[in-house]
């Protein structure tokens, strides 16, 4: 019974000796000196002298780094935190001594993980199909010098459509630009594997761009349809890069984080082990924390979860994070590393979980622990004054999307499109621009693509050059000449109503006609010979555009995290509760809004929704257990607090919906001519760009939404009772539904598509749909000037024909009555 006392006080009497000793500061330089990194803590060898002390030595106010120890062989150092971002910490003399290992009699069981450590998975889609004769994605993956020199040769697994003509289809890959050895598509019955030598040196400590392209040909088809029927599916538990050392989830400093990736499902996982999370002051720093690690890592498809205790099952692409005071980590991991015991520390141990390292943040009272998530806080933050000029889209497209902030031309080149000829049938290439959180030009203004392209002699009239923008059609222009033609600057005007806040995707694709396609002989094989190039000197010109923020708007949030990147004060959060399930919630979204903004955002947990204000705010929590105010100024219906989630039943299909709704429409009176009504205005809309919204004279009333049972998950955006602030409501039936809800939505499949006032997701059917916000708040961005205020009011009235038609009628009105005045005034008096 009394070995551990003993134990424990020779511990403590060890520790006093060696940090008395120790005449050096404790250095906290981005990089520890060479030699091994220092011991974990475990028991005292029962060797070891026992003195009477039942607590550490008050810290000084500069950290003592006690005397490194002997380390496992082979494991990396650890990353400091650079002393001028750490401020230093004192802790009172009220300070509670560290607990103790659980075990002072034997070595503690250490951690173990089953994570691949010579597989490291590349792609950040959840799912990836290369469709069409030429298709291909471009991204870059960080690694550690280590993986890269420890890079063999890369596997990729896929699938392709049966019409896929292997002789003539071809799987191509490149790494930095170096193009790897070309494979054969030819697997369509089931997944097949392809291993391609990865040449030595090609891969680099730090950014490596991957490119993953196809080119295809059909069997027997040579129609422009039947090129839509080519796919190829690539799968990303089965593509990675196989290493020949166990590196794959080592890490020494802090950048390395960049290097966590993607798992073999796509998606990212940052594993926050808090003991301490249950204390709001703690939780409000750990949701700092999780946006520096969100942006550090810089994912598409990233979910945060907070743990008590150290997960027991691990998976590629996940980073764990211990955080919390040296009581609290040793508590849950019976070892502590020793600069914890001296003061803020953030940096990355190999010796505390076997295969894997764990990003330890973390000091020896809790004002320790805050200062250590401050430094990691502030080294993503932006310089200050600084403009943001791009947004951050190289993970999952190369290169980053350039913020257009006005008038301003872009070549082709400096968008990542290369000169490229092109033999088949359909051409498709893809770019990405940015526009701000105030873009306004959704119903008049037109930007312009200066086409420089040629096509050849053989294709056809009646071929066409089509622009997307976010997958909808936004111009046409037909090739109407024979004989071929090159074109130089060919102005191509391109409609700004499908451009949203945020990363825009702007696809250029060119459908070409020939007599030899319309003749295809069977066994003719597909022709070599160029029949279009486009050239990557093509400009595109966005104008200047209207400027005003808008709220409630969903779109402006997902695309830029409007307007809580630009809060003027701290972001107030409420959560129904702090439980893991609900801050992994908040941690998930706040790490997707940190992305989006490029920054972090500056939170306040608040204890009530009275603490919140007229301020910017953001409230978690399940629908059933928010206040009925809280649900009435978002529009939601009270009766869904009790009746959303209740006797949950798939949706009907469509195609039972339509012909229900045509069997009514013939029984009840009027049927006939409502439905002529409804045609009418089906076909102005589809022609004229006219709807029902369009011709009315000032904004409706929003109307009272109740989520249908097919509904799992909901944002809903409003203002504040004053006006002042813009709320946001993340609410789900219940805690499950609202933890998975919230990784759904924040996918950026689905996150990059949110607009209106409220966006649903049906877990069912995969599919999120927007309301549209019929009243919106406008509020100044910038100084005043007459030419933005021009193109607001041009925007506007577009927006309302009705009053477009009213304004204009009276201002005629108005010219004939002054001319009539003036005419009279000016006339001979009889």
């Amino acid at each position: 019974m009394m070995k551990k006392p003993l134990a424990v006080l020779a511990f403590y009497a060890a520790f006093a000796a060696t940090a008395f000793a120790q005449s050096a500061p404790f250095d906290m330089s981005p990089e520890r000196p060479a030699g091994p990194p220092p011991a974990t803590m475990g028991p005292v060898p029962p060797s070891a002298p026992s003195a009477p002390t039942t607590a550490l030595p008050p810290t000084p106010q500069v950290p003592v780094r006690p005397p490194p120890a002997a380390s496992p062989a082979g494991a990396p150092p650890t990353q400091q935190i650079a002393p001028s971002s750490v401020p230093s910490v004192t802790p009172s003399a009220s300070t509670p001594p560290m607990a103790a290992p659980r075990s002072a009699q034997a070595a503690p069981e250490p951690i173990t993980t089953s994570v691949d450590q010579r597989r490291r998975y590349i792609l950040p889609f959840t799912e990836l199909s290369l469709s069409g004769e030429m298709d291909q994605r471009q991204w870059t993956i960080y690694m550690t010098p280590q993986q890269a020199d420890a890079a063999r040769a890369l596997t990729v697994a896929y699938q392709n459509a049966v019409v896929v003509a292997p002789e003539s289809s071809s799987l191509e890959i490149a790494i930095n630009n170096v193009p790897l050895e070309q494979r054969s598509i030819a697997s369509p019955d089931a997944e097949g594997n392809l291993s391609i030598a990865i040449p030595p040196g090609l891969l680099q400590g730090g950014a490596n761009v991957v490119t993953l392209g196809v080119k295809q040909r059909h069997r027997t088809d040579c129609t422009i349809e039947s090129t839509y029927d080519l796919w190829t599916d690539i799968n990303p538990s089965g593509t990675f890069i196989t290493l020949n050392a166990d590196v794959a989830s080592r890490f020494e400093t802090i950048e390395d984080i960049q290097a966590i990736g993607a798992g073999s499902d796509g998606l990212t996982t940052i594993d926050i082990v808090a003991p301490g999370m249950s204390n709001p002051v703690m939780a409000s720093s750990l949701l700092k924390l999780s946006q520096a690690l969100a942006l550090r890592t810089q994912m598409p498809n990233q979910e945060i979860v907070f743990h008590a205790n150290v997960p027991q099952a691990r998976k590629a692409g996940s980073l764990l994070v211990l955080a919390g005071t040296s009581r609290e980590i040793a508590a849950v991991t019976n070892t502590v590393p020793a600069e914890v015991l001296a003061g803020p520390y953030a940096g990355f141990e190999s010796n505390m979980i076997n295969g894997a390292s764990a990003l330890v943040v973390g000091g020896p009272t809790p004002q320790a622990t805050q200062a250590a998530i401050a430094s990691l806080v502030a080294s993503v933050e932006p310089p200050d004054q600084s403009s943001r000029s791009f947004l951050s889209t190289r993970n999952w497209h190369t290169p980053d999307a350039p913020l257009v902030l006005g008038d301003r031309r872009l070549s082709l080149s400096s968008l990542g499109v290369t000169s490229t000829e092109f033999s088949g049938r359909r051409f498709r290439t893809d770019f990405t621009i940015g526009v701000p959180a105030n873009f306004y030009a959704a119903a008049y203004g037109e930007a312009t693509l200066l086409l420089d392209a040629a096509y050849a002699a053989e294709v056809l009239p009646g071929s066409h050059i089509d622009v997307y923008v976010n997958g909808n059609i936004a111009s046409t222009v037909p090739i109407s000449n024979r004989g071929g033609g090159i074109f130089r600057h060919l102005p191509i005007n391109v409609t700004l109503r499908h451009f949203v806040p945020g990363a825009n995707t702007v696809t250029i694709e060119a459908v070409l006609q020939t007599q030899a396609d319309e003749t295809c002989l069977p066994g003719t094989a597909a022709s070599a010979t160029p029949r279009f190039a486009l050239f990557d000197t093509s400009e595109f010109h966005m104008p200047n555009f209207a400027r005003i923020g808008r709220a409630p708007d969903l779109a402006a949030t997902s695309g830029v995290a409007q307007p809580y990147r630009s809060a003027k004060q701290p972001v107030a959060i409420f959560l129904e509760r702090i439980d893991p399930d609900l801050l992994s919630s908040a941690a998930t979204l706040m790490g997707r809004l940190a992305v989006a903004a490029g920054q972090p955002v500056d939170v306040d947990l608040v204890g009530s929704i009275a603490g919140v204000g007229d301020r910017d705010a953001i409230f978690i929590g399940t629908l059933p257990q928010i206040q009925p105010a809280l649900a009435a100024q978002f529009n939601i219906a009270s009766a869904s607090q009790t009746a959303w989630g209740e006797g949950r039943q798939s949706a009907p299909a469509a195609e039972q919906t339509d012909q229900l709704f045509e069997d009514w429409r013939q029984r009840v009176d009027g049927g006939l001519w409502q439905g002529q009504i409804s045609s009418f205005e089906e076909w102005m809309r589809r022609n004229f760009d006219i709807s029902a919204d369009t011709l009315r004279f000032l904004p409706g009333a929003e109307e009272i939404y109740a989520p249908p049972a097919n509904v799992s998950f909901m944002l809903a955006q409003g203002l504040s009772p004053g006006g002042e602030g813009v709320w946001t409501l993340a609410t789900a039936p219940a805690t499950d539904t609202l933890r998975s809800g919230m990784k759904a939505m924040t996918e950026m499949k689905r996150w990059s598509g949110l607009s209106g006032r409220i966006a649903t997701y049906d877990a069912g059917a995969d599919k999120v749909e927007s309301i549209v916000a019929k009243q919106q708040t406008f509020f100044t961005t910038g100084p005043f000037t007459f030419s933005n205020w021009r193109l607001i009011a041009a925007n506007w009235l577009s927006s309302n024909t009705l009053s477009y038609s009213l304004f204009f009628i009276g201002f005629l009105s108005l010219l004939g009555f002054v001319t009539f005045l003036l005419l009279r005034g000016l006339g001979r008096k009889p």
